[in-house]
């Protein structure tokens, strides 16, 4: 029996405010028998002592966890959302100590159910914001939210199937570089964002270093009510320059991306995505990287 589309919102809610009060064993009534992370396998008891070693001591002492989007997958039991968290560091982050000031970021993914409970997590974050925000503490950084960009006006709605078929036709043209067909799907795409950069530019500067770049869909969620698609991207190319930390060495390299789509008329008007680039450049390590451990 599958739960409800408010019941799994009000699941999220609650394991929510279980972080923003820290208490961590209490995660564990959320949380299927078996709970499956980014590939890592836990059960409840370990996942709770997991956030309290190992997640907590990134937090500090003050954590405020806010909700940015949710949206959800009642036939396939499954949640995309996107949550942002402020919190004071008092331990090493990223390899840089701790500057006695607030650190904001952005957490996105996807979480399937088992029975109403969490069993299955896809999570990102964007090291590289952190990065920035703890390399020079006294730069302003403010995220950008999707929960503070209200949702269009528009003359044409597009159905929940209408809206996943126009999505991954968009990724089928970027695949096969039909970049004359972009303006069929796109919204005034010279003014498209991708958060507050130009989505043409970001897509020309990604497209330059990785020109064999392959992306394919591994899940997507579409809101008919508020037009907007969530998608988890697996990306696939071999860079030939610098860039974003990569270097060119004949090597292939793969990593992913979150994002959140809104529609306007049909057509994408504005774009949230995320890509973990650390998880490329770990691929071109000889040691570890330093990377900041999902929170939720």
């Amino acid at each position: 029996m599958s739960t409800s589309a408010s019941e799994l919102v009000a699941t999220i809610r609650s394991w929510a405010k279980c972080v923003n009060e820290k208490r961590w064993d209490d995660l564990t009534k959320y949380m299927h028998s078996t709970y499956n992370q980014n590939g890592i396998e836990y059960t409840p008891e370990s996942w709770a002592t997991h956030v309290r070693e190992h997640v907590a001591p990134q937090l500090g002492g003050d954590i405020r966890m806010n909700e940015d989007s949710i949206m959800v997958d009642e036939n396939a039991q499954c949640v995309a959302f996107s949550l942002w968290l402020k919190f004071k560091p008092e331990v090493p982050l990223l390899g840089y100590q701790p500057k006695d000031r607030d650190v904001l970021l952005i957490e996105h993914g996807f979480i399937w159910f088992t029975d109403g409970k969490l069993s299955k997590g896809l999570f990102m974050i964007n090291s590289d914001d952190i990065r920035k925000q703890l390399a020079n503490p006294s730069t302003e950084y403010a995220p950008s939210l999707i929960s503070e960009y209200p949702v269009p006006r528009a003359e044409t709605f597009l159905s929940r199937q209408q809206l996943e078929e126009v999505l991954r036709t968009y990724v089928d043209i970027f695949n096969a570089r039909q970049l004359a067909e972009y303006t069929k799907y796109v919204h005034q795409p010279e003014k498209m964002l991708n958060n507050k950069d130009l989505a043409r530019r970001i897509m020309a500067d990604t497209l330059a270093a990785i020109p064999d770049l392959q992306v394919k869909i591994h899940t997507l969620i579409a809101d008919e009510e508020m037009q907007r698609v969530a998608v988890w991207l697996n990306f696939t190319g071999t860079p030939v320059k610098e860039y974003a930390g990569l270097v060119a060495n004949g090597r292939a390299v793969h990593f992913t991306e979150h994002a959140t789509y809104q529609f306007v008329d049909g057509k994408i008007q504005r774009i949230w995505g995320v890509m973990n680039l650390d998880e490329a450049r770990q691929q071109q390590q000889e040691s570890p990287m330093t990377q900041a451990i999902p929170v939720i």
